[in-house]
């Protein structure tokens, strides 16, 4: 744990001296992104390394997960803190108790939460515990998606896994290099849309190739590319009101929208680890978790 640790430390340091050449380059101005897209607001309070904004149509609330530490160290320390969608802080520490919680996604009442090596469920009423999912063989669980019937996609980025919870039984649902180190999950109709990190990626989260936006049929996992080409070190993913689908570079520090026949377009640039990102289609807002400047900002997009 203590060379992860190391290692962790020494991929933000490189990580975070690339995306600051990325700013100086482009002319990043702080909280405006360089193509001008508006902040709606900044939440800085109780953010604490954050990996994942969720905004919960039910309850209108915005759900951010907070490592509060490494991602690979379990240490208790991470927790959910919870917003409105104006950006106010409803509660700091709505659920603590975690290691380092990352992909979010609500259904049937339930907060589903990937934590290092499982998956916890968080009853959306009280912020409790109130099951845990422990995934055999799992390195870097990331992201999580629910379809319709309630069973749960998992991603594991640094084991090339996509894990599925199916009558609290965790199995794996497709493995291999194919995945290029999947991240960001969406269940969209028949197809499970993954935004991947890239190939052979290293100790570091560095890659051989960056990763591409594409889907797996969720009965036959065949695999179409969205994007023919790669576009990024993938992170966030969410659908669009017409059919795309909004997607994060965390290394970059862009977000991106994908059209449905691969064409995309920077919408957010200058931002520094732009992790899983949230939206609520009712506003037109995303909410990115600005990870390596401990920042959650919404904007405006279209």
């Amino acid at each position: 744990m203590k060379l992860m640790k190391l290692l962790f430390a020494i991929a933000l340091l490189n990580i975070g001296a690339a995306c600051a050449g990325l700013s100086k380059k482009s002319g990043d101005l702080g909280l405006i992104p360089t193509n001008s897209t508006p902040v709606l607001w900044t939440a800085t309070e109780s953010v604490a390394s954050p990996e994942s904004a969720y905004y919960d149509q039910i309850s209108g609330e915005v759900f951010v997960s907070n490592i509060n530490g490494t991602p690979l160290e379990k240490d208790g320390n991470g927790y959910i803190s919870k917003y409105t969608i104006a950006g106010q802080l409803v509660q700091a520490k709505w659920a603590e108790g975690l290691n380092a919680p990352k992909g979010l996604r609500a259904a049937k009442g339930n907060l589903w939460v990937t934590d290092i090596d499982e998956v916890v469920s968080i009853d959306l009423a009280s912020g409790k515990v109130n099951n845990r999912y422990p995934v055999r063989g799992a390195k870097f669980l990331n992201d999580i998606a629910v379809d319709d019937s309630g069973v749960i996609y998992v991603s594991d980025t640094m084991a090339n896994k996509i894990f599925m919870i199916k009558n609290k039984k965790v199995s794996v649902f497709k493995a291999g290099t194919s995945l290029e180190s999947p991240n960001g999950l969406y269940i969209d109709g028949g197809k499970l849309v993954v935004a991947a990190w890239g190939t052979d990626i290293k100790p570091d989260f560095s890659t051989k190739e960056k990763g591409h936006l594409y889907s797996l049929d969720l009965k036959t996992k065949a695999k179409t590319l969205i994007t023919t080409t790669p576009l990024g070190n993938l992170d966030g993913l969410e659908r669009a009101k017409d059919g795309s689908y909004f997607v994060s570079d965390w290394m970059a520090g862009r977000v991106y929208k994908v059209a449905t026949d691969g064409t995309s377009t920077l919408l957010i640039e200058g931002l520094k680890g732009a992790a899983d990102l949230g939206w609520d289609q009712s506003t037109n807002t995303i909410i990115v978790p600005r990870m390596l400047e401990g920042q959650v900002s919404a904007y405006t997009v279209q």
